[in-house]
């Protein structure tokens, strides 16, 4: 029994990590999925902003819209669809607010014009 004893009190103490490791094993794990989760978010967003400036800037000599116009648009697609970020909620649109979507597109341009883009986006389903 008396080498029983001996043993537990040959145990170490548990030892406690200092400051710095501890904020390095909690710090790096968070860096390596923020870093990852960052980029994505950022690229996400340049790809949708990209897409929407790509999609008015076609609608600009299609429609006859001014560089204006083609600002404001671009403002109400961002507004309507979001900004594109992996980590946001997409709420889902019925079809009146689509079409109510593209009327406020179509005020923004001529009479004939905006007639013309309700046209083509009803026929497409709004798919633009």
């Amino acid at each position: 029994m008396s080498k029983r004893l001996s043993k537990k009190k040959a145990a170490t103490a548990p030892t406690t990590l200092a400051s710095r490791d501890k904020v390095m094993l909690i710090g790096i794990p968070i860096l390596l999925l923020a870093v990852p989760a960052l980029v994505l978010h950022f690229s996400s967003i340049s790809q949708q902003t990209a897409s929407i400036a790509k999609t008015v800037e076609g609608w600009k000599t299609t429609y006859h819209i001014s560089d204006e116009q083609a600002e404001r648009i671009k403002q109400i697609e961002l507004d309507f669809h979001g900004n594109g970020s992996p980590f946001s909620i997409k709420p889902t649109r019925s079809k009146d607010e689509k079409h109510r979507h593209h009327e406020d597109i179509s005020r923004l341009m001529s009479p004939e014009d905006g007639a013309h883009f309700m046209k083509v986006m009803e026929k497409s389903e709004g798919k633009h």
